[in-house]
């Protein structure tokens, strides 16, 4: 029983930690490109815009690995004959606060934009924003 439970749990952080290759998201040079296409972006909108988002970036990189490091805490704790639950769950804290610090930042990045817009890319923002909802929904 304790066995099988090992082996669920390692199959859960090993799926875990691949979980970013499977949303990987778009390079920001693609994400502008996409956005000033949808909302007519100026220059110097889609400059700032990219080098927000470029920093963000790098960040998100920086925390993926610092998470890899985690799950291979995670793993090795797992070997243990007696796995430490508390240290898991501290692990998982940890992981859970470098997503969500990220995610985060991407979301300040979208209000800042948001502020820069004029009224009428704001207008089609909302419809992108909306658009993208949807189209969410149904996947």
């Amino acid at each position: 029983m304790l066995l099988t439970l090992m082996v669920l749990v390692l199959i859960s952080v090993a799926a875990l930690a691949e979980a970013p290759r499977w949303g990987r998201r778009p390079s920001p040079e693609k994400m502008i490109e996409k956005m000033s296409k949808e909302l007519g972006l100026t220059k110097e909108q889609q400059d700032k815009y990219l080098d927000e988002a470029k920093k963000i970036e790098k960040e998100a990189e920086e925390s993926n690995a610092k998470n890899k490091e985690i799950f291979d805490k995670i793993e090795q704790e797992l070997l243990k004959d007696s796995p430490d639950k508390q240290a898991i769950r501290g692990y998982m804290d940890q992981i859970s606060q470098n997503r969500t610090g990220i995610q985060f930042k991407r979301m300040e990045q979208m209000i800042e934009l948001k502020k820069e817009l004029t009224a009428e890319q704001r207008k089609k923002f909302e419809e992108f924003m909306y658009n993208r909802k949807k189209k969410e929904r149904h996947s």
